[in-house]
Parts: C-alpha cells; structure tokens; sequence
C-alpha cells in the first residue's frame, strides 16, 4: 500500500500519457490549485545506473510537467523515499545494509508492535545510486521551476532516516553518540554505566543495558542521533550540482508532524512523544529500538492510543510535543500537558510559547521534573500559587506570562487505563466550559 496515495497525488507512471490531460484537468476542475507528483527512483532506474526519463511515454517528465502548468496546476515534486513500493530500484532491495522502521510508518496499517525492514539510504551503493539520480533528476526539474514553470515545491522525503530504530555499528549511531557526548564521562554519569567509549553502546546488548537504566534519556538520545543522520543526508544532497533555483525550493521534513491538528480546535492534550512515533499520515507507534518494545514505549503507546480514540468528535486535538525542535507552530487557548518526569527543553520551550500567547496549561500528573540533560526544569518555578476551582475540582494556579499553568491539587495514585479515559473526557468538558468564559 502507498502512503502518498491519495486525490492530490498523481502516479503518472501508472496512467497512460495520452490520459495525462484529462485526468489533471479533471482535479484543477474539482478545485485542486496544486497537485503533487512523486518522482521514484524505483519507477525510473529499472538497473543499476540505467535510468529512463524520456523514452518510455508513460515516464516523460518535462511532458507530464508541460500538461499539468497547461491545466492551471501547480506542481509539489516529491524526491526521496517515502513510503511506497517502488521508492526502491528493484536492484537496491537485497542490500545488505537496512533500516528497521514501524511497519505503519511503511505500510499504514497495523500491527503497531511489528516492524519492517528496509534498504538503508545510507548503504554505500545506494548512496552513490541515488545521489547520481538526484543530480541527473535535478538537471531536468530546473527548467520547470517557478515563476516561469510549475514547480513550486520540491520536497524530499527522508522517511527511512527519520524513523529508523536500527542500533549497529553500521548505521552511524555511535558516531552521532560522540557528537551528544564528547566526554564518555558525561555518558557513564548519566545512564550509570562505565564504558571507555560509545561504540560498545551501539550494539544490541549495549543498547539494551543502557535502555534498561533509563528508557526516557536512551529514546531521546537515539531520536537526536538519528535527526543527525537525516540532516547530513539532507546536506549532502543540498551540496550535489543542481541549479540554485532547484534548491531554493527544496523542502525536507525532518520535524514531525501533528497527528491530526485541526486548525478551528481551541484546545489540545499535548503528549510527550519521546517514545512513541506520531506521524501525520500513519499515525501513533511505539518506538521499538532494533524492533525490541520496552515496558516504557508500550505504556505511552497505550496511553496515547487511548487518548486519541477518547478525543474523536471532540473540540480537543491530540498534540505530541516537539522533542527536538519547535516543530509545532498551532497555538492553543487550554492544553493538557501528559508527561513523566521529563521533558525535552524543545517541548519545554513549545510550552513557554503558549504560555506567552495567554494558554491555560493544565498538569494533571505533576510537572516533569528533568530535561534530556537530567538538569532540573525552570519553566514552573517562581509565580504565587493560588487554589482555585474548574470543571469541578480545585487546582494550583501559578500565573506565568500572559498565560497560566493549573497543577492538580490532588495526587494522582494511578494512571490506569479507565483513569487516563476518563481525564480525557473530563479535559474535554473543562475545556468547552474555560473557552466559554
């Protein structure tokens, strides 16, 4: 199953050319301004380093683009390798390096606890590959950019890298490790262990062991190392010969995405996503590292996949903060914040954020108590507390910038299954009756 398929996409490879116009006109008529055409490696190099972009009809790229600025379209490219069957050349598919990726990442559909495995973009020869397409592909785009073309998107797709859970050697973990712990004293002070260097960390046993002292810290250190990856991916390609016109409008997510933001919803559960996956197009998984689940990552898939079946129909979105960046730009009026004892300093900052924009934030569970340096939180300290009453239950109030953050007066003894379901409802009913004055 494709990932991109849907009524905005057009696999072009798999209609016949001379369809081509009625097909787009087709879309421009039911109101599309912008359409947007994946361009494959798969579809256009059958063999290693023997690509066809010309002399079968059905993949002539500069007709194809021709059409489509004929019907009034504006044309989004997508480059890379998202999740579909043919991002791969068939050549690429048995090479020996991969990524472990969630299976609803690749497929879009569960099971949530499996994974798949994929060519990695990083394999020598894959690399060498694709970047000679990219070059070759890049050549040919150039003539069609805006204004005097229809491109006015280029978006790279690095799906393999963002969401890969592999931990060997090969897959340039340790390497990134060094560059988030210089001192392999810092490391060993943190996780409590006594290694003489990180290259005994990127092994199975050794992701393991440091997983099992805190599960928190060894997902968001994996997360930073392979955002790493994906960034020098982006650079290199940023680097090969195209035009500069091309590359000025290359994008590349390499944030994620809200789940499913809606832009007319006032308030937000925002979840701190460390161990999950959240993705806009597949959804919520755990983070499995090597496709191995932890206590840790199953209990947040648990409480996120019962937080976001308890939030349909509601006024109330499902937000997974931002761990590495300030990836999520939609403001709240009232968020509920679920978290643990730690919180990235992105997602701290994400929280101050709305806080200076006048946001309710509300703790049920307590405030996190550490960030990914183990470094206590700034962001509730200071502002006089007052005891007040919402929703039917009184809460600490500490005003802070133009917003406020309301702590639960009671301490919570369970996060069961029904108590989390049942926050969320209540959420649901406090936040109608604060946006309601």
């Amino acid at each position: 199953m494709s990932l991109i398929c849907n009524r905005s996409f057009f696999e072009y490879w798999d209609e016949a050319p001379h369809d081509w116009q009625r097909l787009l006109q087709a879309k421009a008529d039911l109101g599309d301004t912008v359409i947007t055409i994946p361009i494959l490696w798969g579809v256009h190099e059958t063999s290693l380093g023997i690509r066809d972009f010309s002399k079968q009809s059905k993949l002539r790229i500069e007709k194809l683009l021709a059409v489509a600025q004929s019907v009034g379209l504006s044309v989004r490219v997508v480059l890379g390798f998202p999740a579909h069957p043919l991002t791969f050349p068939s050549w690429a598919i048995d090479e020996g390096q991969r990524e472990i990726i969630p299976q609803t990442v690749w497929e879009d559909e569960p099971p949530y606890f499996s994974s798949v495995s994929l060519p990695s973009p990083k394999a020598p020869r894959l690399k060498e590959g694709f970047y000679s397409f990219f070059e070759e592909v890049g050549s040919i785009l150039s003539l069609y950019v805006a204004p005097g073309g229809p491109i006015s998107e280029v978006h790279v797709s690095l799906l393999p890298l963002l969401f890969s859970q592999s931990i060997s050697g090969e897959s340039g973990y340790s390497k990134c490790l060094e560059k988030r712990y210089p001192d392999i004293k810092v490391f060993n002070k943190r996780f409590q262990t006594n290694y003489n260097n990180l290259n005994a960390v990127a092994t199975k046993a050794g992701a393991k062991l440091i997983e099992s002292k805190r599960p928190w810290l060894f997902a968001y250190d994996y997360r930073w190392s392979r955002f790493r990856l994906a960034e020098e991916y982006l650079t290199d390609l940023l680097a090969l010969k195209t035009t500069e016109g091309f590359k000025n409008l290359i994008q590349a997510s390499l944030k994620m995405k809200n789940v499913n933001a809606q832009e007319n919803k006032k308030a937000a559960v925002c979840f701190e996503s460390t161990l999950i996956q959240c993705d806009e197009s597949s959804g919520i998984s755990p983070f499995m590292a090597e496709g191995v689940l932890s206590k840790s990552s199953i209990q947040a898939f648990q409480w996120a996949s019962i937080i976001t079946e308890s939030l349909k129909d509601t006024v109330v979105d499902f937000i997974p903060l931002p761990i590495l960046s300030g990836d999520s730009s939609q403001n709240y009026s009232v968020m509920t914040v679920i978290s643990g004892k730690y919180l990235s300093l992105s997602g701290a900052n994400y929280l101050i954020e709305q806080l200076k924009n006048g946001s309710l934030l509300f703790f049920p569970f307590g405030v996190p108590q550490f960030d990914e340096n183990l470094e206590s939180h700034q962001l509730f300290n200071g502002g006089g507390r007052s005891l007040v009453s919402l929703g039917g239950a009184d809460w600490f109030k500490i005003s802070k910038e133009k917003g406020a953050i309301y702590l639960s007066s009671q301490t919570i003894l369970t996060s069961s299954p029904d108590w989390i379901k049942n926050w969320t409802r209540n959420f649901g009913d406090l936040a109608e009756v604060v946006l309601n004055g």
